[in-house]
């Protein structure tokens, strides 16, 4: 092969490698400590009201802190992941949300609480786009939409797992517990990371084509390949100039950007809605549940997430209306769950089909964040996207909070949770009429925008 090499050719032409198995599963492994610490507040949640002796309501101003905070973590570590590498990126973000989370437990009133959740959360939403944008940059295109959406399955096992471990812990250790496992973990990955992270091959021929690290990652990805140390690499993608986050707008971008973020908003209005309040609404507010199966029924919803790896899948078969599908359907099982009185057994099964529309589908619009964007902007996009959704995700629990502060009845309060799921179907099929050319290649589906 000659002196110049395109990097992007390169990684199409890769084969089966440990090195690339390796990369995926150490972007599952920082899902799955980020899924854990993120979903264990919810967890916690009816026994912190119960330890503070408040009302449940009183919740809501710390689970929306701690969601502003993922959410001003996704833009600033994304931006900074964009500037300083994936890698450092990741790793500054894993060990300050592990910190602050074994941290949590020495809140002892609301205040405190807030405080250090808030802190937590920026590290928490800043780890997700740097492994979303790793897996990316190494993935084939052909393959990408389901690798990313598969890549969920590590915030699944966590966030899910994180349900049956409390309902464990709880009762044996009390709340804090559960912070304190999640904290101990993600320092636990963090240090691992430290010694085995690469960086993003792409990332650096942006920087510098001629960087010894790339051709040594070049040949851990396809070790039959034949190159000298001369090699120079390329890429076939300029890098975008000025503020990063202009550039999702520029270009034809910004129809696209704003319907997707858009869209991810309103899926996570639904997400956040259930996730922060489900184990408070079986326990504590309808009495139906003890704590411990509360919490069992919202890890099932958590665990619907894992088939989102079939999203990704539908995503690279059939392109965006499978997504549209998913969020369509997804309005049904969640209005279903105020309306059956059939014992804990059928509230578990709707829960795990809310969870498998409502989670499974997301991360097919996840998966879109993490593609459609060139290299040099993909952490950005991907964690403006995050961003945006979680603006959804501070305003869903605030209406379930105030809707209990209501003391409306659960079939009101879970026709009203299903609702944002059907603006979302809506703006994911705008999105599918507004991708840019460079997107629809990248994305490998046909609509009218590439016509």
């Amino acid at each position: 092969m000659g002196k110049t090499v395109d990097i992007g050719e390169v990684i199409e032409a890769q084969g089966k490698s440990a090195f690339g198995l390796m990369i995926f599963l150490i972007g599952c492994l920082v899902m799955l400590v980020d899924g854990y610490d993120n979903q264990a507040l919810n967890y916690a949640q009816p026994a912190i009201i119960k330890d503070f002796a408040i009302a449940p309501e009183k919740m809501a101003p710390v689970i929306a802190i701690s969601i502003i905070g993922w959410m001003l973590g996704s833009v600033g570590f994304s931006m900074i992941g964009d500037r300083i590498g994936r890698r450092n990126a990741m790793l500054i973000a894993v060990f300050f949300f592990g910190a602050l989370t074994l941290c949590i437990p020495l809140a002892r009133d609301l205040i405190g609480l807030a405080s250090l959740r808030f802190l937590a959360a920026l590290g928490i939403g800043g780890a997700i786009p740097m492994a979303v944008a790793l897996v990316s940059d190494y993935s084939k295109s052909k393959r990408r939409g389901l690798k990313i959406a598969t890549l969920y399955l590590g915030y699944t096992f966590g966030s899910s797992g994180g349900g049956f471990l409390a309902a464990d812990l709880t009762p044996a250790y009390g709340w804090r517990a559960i912070f304190i496992v999640g904290g101990v973990a993600a320092i636990a990955v963090g240090a691992m990371l430290i010694a085995i992270l690469p960086e993003s091959a792409r990332y650096l021929v942006l920087k510098d084509g001629s960087e010894p690290r790339i051709l040594e990652l070049v040949r851990k990805l396809k070790p039959t390949i034949a190159l000298s140390d001369e090699t120079r690499f390329v890429i076939s993608e300029p890098a975008e100039k000025g503020l990063p986050v202009k550039s999702l707008f520029t270009e034809g971008r910004a129809a696209m950007t704003i319907f997707l973020w858009i869209a991810l908003g309103f899926s996570f209005v639904t997400h956040f809605y259930l996730s922060a309040w489900m184990t408070t609404l079986f326990s504590s507010y309808s009495g139906e549940m003890t704590i411990e199966q509360a919490q069992r029924t919202a890890a099932w919803f958590q665990m619907g997430a894992a088939y989102g790896f079939i999203m990704g899948w539908l995503l690279d078969k059939r392109g965006i209306p499978a997504v549209t599908l998913a969020m369509l359907l997804g309005a049904i099982p969640v209005a279903a769950l105020g309306f059956v009185d059939a014992g804990i057994a059928v509230t578990m099964v709707l829960s795990a089909l809310s969870g498998i529309l409502v989670l499974g589908g997301a991360p097919g619009l996840n998966a879109i964040s993490g593609i459609v964007y060139p290299t040099s902007v993909r952490c950005t996009g991907a964690g403006a996207a995050f961003a945006a959704a979680r603006v959804g995700a501070v305003i869903g629990p605030l209406i379930a909070g105030a809707l209990i502060g209501a003391h409306m009845p659960l079939n009101v309060i879970f026709v009203v949770g299903a609702l944002p799921m059907l603006a979302a179907a809506a703006m994911t099929f705008l999105l599918d009429r507004s991708m840019t050319p460079a997107a629809q290649r990248e994305i490998g589906t046909r609509t009218a925008a590439a016509e």
